[in-house]
């Protein structure tokens, strides 16, 4: 079986994935999208096989390049990487007639991924099963700061609804809502502390993987994480608590819940069940979750990868993400950690920088502002 992959979305995981599958041999194709897609900076530009109109998706063009695919290298079946959410939502609607042309997709039923993957559902299912999420609230509460979410992926009109927004004062508020309906939104409480993400593969079994990574930087107002580091509080019962949630819910796939800790409790924030930005952490830090996902879709016979290799304290590192917050000149968000530290330990988490390596040097370069 071959992967097909669809870059210019979640690059950070593309980029990843490709630097694992390159180790195990594993044959994979790249459909771009547009020709200013990050991956034409990087050695995986030969595995190019289409550019796409930007952010266009059509079922005959993936069957189309699937089938000669299936040709030129022999295999039965091309299964698709589910790197996006706007991706696989587009999978996910048209799984059948996918899955009749021997084109994989493995994901989990539409139904349970758009309960876990749209934030309000997922948030009741979690005060369903007994854990602790924010506060929420019909109308803006009184007090600042808050957040602001969109309770389905697609809104009334079919548009993709606005990711989380962290609401400060009553101009932001007014701002917002200016040119955004209300009741497409609900208000949560915003929690502080410590933030902290569980990362799982679930095989069809109920079998799973579980690992931890703490969060140290994000961009603003809830953007990707630029600093983090492989933790083990996937030791600690909570990570048991949403296994046994994903389990009773028939799950299997890769899933990430993003957690807040705060006076001692854990928090939900939300749940991705699809590969996340830091995925290159799975790697270096030897977890087994990108090794399950390909054995258990038959990509390779044996994994390289075992619980006992696992490194705690490898960080992961976005350079572009802190230019981008600069350029902007947006404050990036510290947890439990601040500039002193990151100055301090800088040359050793420049080793762990995501693009700073010899197969996607020049990305490094361009996000970093060394060339126009």
């Amino acid at each position: 079986m071959s992967v097909l992959i669809f870059s210019g979305s979640n690059d950070r995981a593309v980029f990843a994935f490709c630097r694992l599958a390159t180790i195990y041999n594993v044959k994979f194709f790249i459909i771009a999208n547009g020709l200013d897609d990050l991956i034409f900076k990087s050695a995986y530009k030969n595995s190019v096989v289409f550019t796409r109109v930007k952010n266009e998706l059509e079922v005959s063009t993936i069957v189309e390049i699937s089938d000669k695919i299936k040709t030129n290298q022999e295999v039965n079946n091309v299964l698709i990487l589910p790197t996006s959410e706007f991706l696989n939502r587009f999978l996910l609607d048209n799984r059948n007639q996918l899955e009749n042309e021997s084109i994989r997709i493995p994901l989990c039923s539409k139904s349970l991924y758009e309960k876990i993957s749209d934030k309000f559902s997922f948030n009741e299912l979690c005060k369903k099963h007994g854990l602790n999420t924010p506060k929420q609230f019909d109308s803006a509460p009184k007090t600042y700061p808050f957040i602001i979410k969109s309770r389905t992926y697609f809104n009334k009109n079919n548009f993709v609804g606005i990711k989380p927004q962290i609401i400060y004062n009553s101009k932001e508020y007014d701002e917002f809502f200016s040119s955004n309906n209300l009741d497409q939104y609900y208000f949560q409480e915003y929690i502080a502390g410590s933030c902290y993400y569980l990362l799982y593969y679930f095989d069809k079994d109920g079998s799973y993987s579980v690992y931890s990574q703490e969060n140290l930087i994000q961009q603003s107002n809830g953007g990707s994480m630029i600093l983090s580091k492989s933790s083990d509080i996937h030791n600690q019962e909570i990570s048991k608590a949403y296994a046994s949630l994903f389990v009773k819910e028939k799950y299997h796939g890769l899933i990430m819940v993003e957690l807040k800790k705060f006076k001692n409790k854990f928090y939900m924030i939300e749940a991705n069940p699809r590969f996340w930005g830091p995925s290159q952490l799975i790697i270096d830090a030897s977890m087994d979750l990108l090794d399950r996902f390909m054995l258990e879709n038959k990509l390779i016979k044996k994994p390289k990868i075992k619980l006992k290799d696992y490194k705690k304290d490898v960080f992961y590192f976005w350079s572009g993400g802190l230019v981008k917050d600069l350029n902007r000149s947006k404050s990036s968000t510290f947890y439990n950690f601040d500039s002193n530290m990151f100055i301090k330990i800088y040359n050793q988490i420049l080793k762990n920088e995501i693009y700073l390596k010899q197969d996607t040097i020049q990305c490094y370069l361009s996000e970093n502002n060394y060339y126009e």
